[in-house]
């Protein structure tokens, strides 16, 4: 019998691993495929919540898991939101428009879309109609709140006669007539006449109150006790409206104890507040208004819990595989559980960790790497994924989904990184200041995922009062300096006269080359300075 990789059955069911959870239409296969990391636990409530993540770490696949898990509960529903369809290109694209038109457009379309989801409640076959009429009217509402300038022209016609400046009259017409005089006799007459035209703007406005008091009045006729909205895509937004469709947000529906919004998005490309001249906020207050303390990022980072991070992804690609494959084919190849399908896939448990690492925590990533590992294996005619096949995909794909987007100056700043830290630290991880974690270059990087955060805050005794973020470097970054010389063995290396107990030479192990995060005596040999980007944009 053919090997499980072999079996052209097992090579579709890979192949249409759906790499984007909105591209999967069937939400009980999202269900089936989901792992829990211990994020849902802290999102199933009704507080309002932002949660973070880069591009691929699986935020989608979470909010529609959540959205099914409130559907659960009597009298909850949820709504699945995605920015993206908001607006149209000339609100996106001409900012030469008023930013109060921009802003109303793209929340009547949000508005519009919380409508449609009611009414699809309202007519569900299980229920019992109720509230149909009061979704109609929200709908009139929101209808009769055109962004659309309305424009009317204005014709202005004067004269005036004079006898010494003793008689005078005024005509106009505005749609209509109007007319008014002054009058005194005199023999003695001259006359002037003048008339403009112009346009007058009307513009109608959304008013908050009226949306918070209209949708509560639809949801308690509809009989919905709580309607979570589950925002995603968050950063397609443009960033000089974002603050204001939050200030929308918050002002028409976190006022209601009916509805609770999550909100999905990229930390570093958000901007949830504004504060004006008068230091007036603009949109949300974080932790006030929203709380902004979950981040999927942290629930995946490899070096931080090893054995967890690895149990995760075993989980995660096990269910990944099989849910597109009969039950009948798992028991041909004699797999009952995700350890027997680890055992049929790779050569060694060491190979699935490899390819852990090599996803650096990012679910698409890890996806993709296997998937490429994968065929690589079955065309070469090995009848496993070995450690070269997974290496060989990790370094295509970086390669060709990651550095290829980098700009002139974004691949000039990370060979900097990559010079000063691998090059004259041999070390994959390094410090940074949490002033300097903002850094235009550094936010870009991370967003990217050439840059990888490890543990955030961390306070060094050699230096009071001072906080760092602790970062990595991508796998594909070094995956050519693996088993050389060269190879970055880590993030702290001990001091050179610090002998290791289980070496025969006296010297260090590699495997003792890194310093536990509570032993960080190098510290000051790992810092990484902002000023490595200067001249670059």
């Amino acid at each position: 019998m053919a090997s499980f990789i072999e079996d052209p059955r097992v090579a579709r069911a890979v192949s249409s691993i759906a790499s984007r959870s909105e591209r999967e239409p069937d939400v009980t296969v999202l269900q089936k495929t989901y792992v829990e990391t211990g994020i849902l636990p802290q999102l199933e409530n009704h507080n309002n919540q932002i949660l973070y993540g880069r591009r691929g770490t699986g935020k989608t696949h979470v909010l529609q898991v959540l959205g099914q898990a409130f559907e659960q509960n009597s009298g909850s529903h949820s709504m699945y939101i995605d920015i993206r369809l908001l607006g149209s290109s000339h609100l996106f694209t001409d900012t030469t428009r008023p930013i109060a038109d921009r802003c109303i457009a793209v929340f009547k379309d949000f508005l519009g879309l919380l409508q449609s989801r009611l009414l699809d409640i309202a007519t569900h076959p299980e229920s019992d109609g109720s509230g149909l009429q009061e979704v109609s009217d929200f709908a009139e509402y929101i209808a009769q709140k055109s962004v659309d300038v309305a424009k009317r022209n204005i014709k202005d016609t004067s004269s005036a006669k004079s006898t010494d400046g003793l008689e005078a009259s005024l005509k106009g017409s505005i749609s209509g007539s109007l007319e008014g005089g002054l009058k005194a006799s005199d023999s003695h007459e001259k006359a002037t006449a003048r008339q403009v035209e112009y346009e007058e703007a009307l513009r109608e406005s959304l008013v908050f109150s009226e949306v918070h008091q209209k949708l509560n009045i639809t949801l308690a006729a509809m009989k919905v006790d709580h309607l979570i909205l589950l925002i995603d895509e968050w950063t397609s937004l443009p960033v000089e409206i974002q603050p204001f469709i939050a200030e929308f947000i918050r002002r028409s529906l976190f006022t209601s104890n009916r509805i609770t919004v999550k909100i999905a998005s990229l930390e570093y490309r958000s901007r949830f507040t504004l504060t004006d001249t008068d230091r007036n906020i603009i949109g949300f207050e974080l932790g006030a208004d929203i709380a902004a303390n979950l981040d999927l990022d942290d629930f995946y980072v490899y070096d931080r819990n090893r054995e967890k991070v690895v149990t995760v992804f075993h989980e995660l690609l096990y269910k990944h595989v099989t849910s597109d494959l009969d039950p009948g084919i798992l028991t041909e190849h004699n797999i009952k559980d995700a350890t027997s399908f680890r055992v049929r896939l790779f050569t060694e448990p060491a190979t699935f960790v490899e390819l852990v690492r090599a996803g650096e925590g990012v679910v698409r990533d890890f996806l993709g790497i296997f998937s490429a590992a994968f065929f690589k294996a079955l065309t070469t005619g090995r009848p496993k994924i070995d450690l070269h096949s997974v290496e060989e995909a990790a370094r295509d794909w970086y390669e060709t989904d990651k550095s290829t987007s980098l700009s002139t100056d974004q691949r000039e700043a990370l060979h900097r990184i990559i010079q000063d830290v691998i090059g004259s630290r041999q070390t994959k991880m390094f410090m940074l200041s949490r002033a300097d974690a903002d850094h235009p270059m550094i936010q870009t990087l991370f967003d990217l995922r050439l840059l990888h955060l490890i543990l955030r805050g961390y306070s060094d005794k050699e230096n009071p009062g001072k906080r760092y973020n602790i970062y990595a470097l991508d796998y594909g970054t070094y995956i050519d300096l693996k088993r050389t010389k060269a190879e970055p063995q880590g993030l702290f290396e001990v001091d050179d006269d610090t002998e290791s107990k289980d070496s025969d030479d006296g010297k260090q192990a590699p495997e003792d080359r890194l310093v536990p995060f509570k032993d960080k005596r190098s510290i000051r040999r790992v810092i990484l300075h902002t000023s490595v980007f200067d001249g670059l944009q």
